[in-house]
């Protein structure tokens, strides 16, 4: 029996959004969006993906998914011996342009084609070593994992311009203040206030893959200012809200599927 391919790839389009309740993958999966937006989510944290970002779930990670609008992208399955260099955990890579310009010569191959396999696989092996090397920004929230401290931290996330202040949540859930704020950033790596900074801005980006205008969007995540709000999402992601989408990983075409 011939030996199962290092590597397998997908082109996919779908008309309506998309939820995948909670699974796993025997093999790694990186997956990219040419529109639409997805965000993944594990006990421990969400990741937002936005077009322009190549995502990667971990061999053997359960995660569950969320699709908005209509999607269109690629999916690339690599064996767990290939996946070794990547995250134990989710991440969503930004692409640089060696990164997209592998990812343009392979989702331009023929998937089917078996005496294209091993050129296949080696480019997945420079797209692995690329991803694995390089800077690793990612748009990634964390969540606790104490019970009280994960349905603060959900309420925030799905409406972050919730004004409730940190003293305002302790007597909500129960917890005196102190012991809030040690395990909130024991559990999460930030305190609450870079934590929430970073729930507006992961939901900022959701809005804005919408087509949401600008203004629109920073006062739906807690904004007053439009500008300030500009300002913290150039400081995190190093552009712009209006130039965030500007470069994106090249896809082919697909034909639309029915969710």
């Amino acid at each position: 029996m011939a030996a199962e391919a290092p590597v397998k790839l997908w082109i996919n389009a779908y008309e309506a959004p998309r939820v995948t309740d909670y699974h796993a993958h025997e093999t790694g999966q990186l997956f990219a969006l040419r529109e639409g937006l997805q965000v993944i989510e594990t006990p421990s944290g969400r990741w937002v993906q936005p077009p322009g970002w190549i995502g990667w779930i971990a061999p053997r990670c359960a995660h569950a998914a969320q699709s908005f609008g209509a999607t269109a992208g690629w999916s690339l399955h690599i064996d767990s011996m290939m996946a070794a260099a990547l995250p134990d955990g989710p991440h969503v890579f930004a692409v640089t342009p060696l990164v997209q310009g592998l990812v343009d010569r392979l989702t331009s191959m023929n998937a089917t084609e078996p005496l294209l396999e091993p050129r296949r696989a080696r480019l997945v092996g420079v797209l692995i070593d690329e991803l694995a090397t390089g800077a690793r920004p990612s748009l990634h929230l964390p969540m606790p994992q104490d019970k009280r401290l994960a349905a603060m931290a959900a309420a925030v996330a799905n409406d972050p311009a919730l004004p409730d202040s940190i003293d305002e949540w302790a007597d909500r859930i129960g917890m005196a203040r102190r012991t809030l704020t040690r395990r909130f950033a024991v559990e999460t790596g930030l305190s609450f206030a870079q934590w929430r900074q970073q729930a507006r801005l992961l939901k900022a980006v959701e809005l804005l893959s919408l087509k949401e205008p600008v203004t629109a969007v920073a006062l739906t995540v807690g904004y007053s200012s439009v500008s300030a709000f500009i300002e913290a999402f150039r400081k995190h992601f190093g552009r712009t809200p209006s130039r965030f989408f500007e470069e994106s990983v090249a896809l082919p075409q697909a034909k639309k599927k029915p969710a």
